[in-house]
């Protein structure tokens, strides 16, 4: 098996994550009003939901450009897990199955990212000392 380079995967996978977020937290954004019927919860939760999910895609990419990767990927990994745990709680305010399952579907591709950025930590030569 191919050892996997860690600053590659790490790097792709944040690249990933901002423009996931960028995405999605857009379409949050902009559907927020004919959304808000469908989860129960209110136009301006969903609306700043969005826009803070498009502001953090910004700071994944500052931060990729910015701090060490190591760094980088333990806070958005971190934040990745909250994240993929609220999601998935705000997934009981649906009121259809499907709804449920979409959103439950969103909390598990932010729990993949997660995981990608754990293989990419794990894989990263370890720090020197110094």
């Amino acid at each position: 098996m191919a050892k996997i380079n860690g600053e590659k995967l790490g790097r792709w996978s944040l690249r990933l994550d901002a423009a996931y977020c960028a995405v999605l937290g857009g379409a949050v954004a902009l559907t927020a009003a004919p959304m808000a019927q469908v989860v129960a919860l209110p136009e301006a939760v969903l609306l700043a939901a969005g826009a803070v999910v498009v502001g953090w895609a910004g700071l994944v990419l500052w931060l990729l450009a910015r701090v060490p990767l190591r760094s980088a990927l333990r806070l958005v990994m971190a934040v990745n897990v909250l994240a993929a745990a609220v999601v998935a709680a705000a997934s009981a305010t649906s009121a259809t199955v499907l709804v449920v399952a979409a959103i439950l579907a969103i909390a598990i591709d932010v729990a993949l990212f997660a995981t990608s950025q754990a293989v990419a930590l794990r894989a990263l030569p370890a720090p020197t000392a110094g």
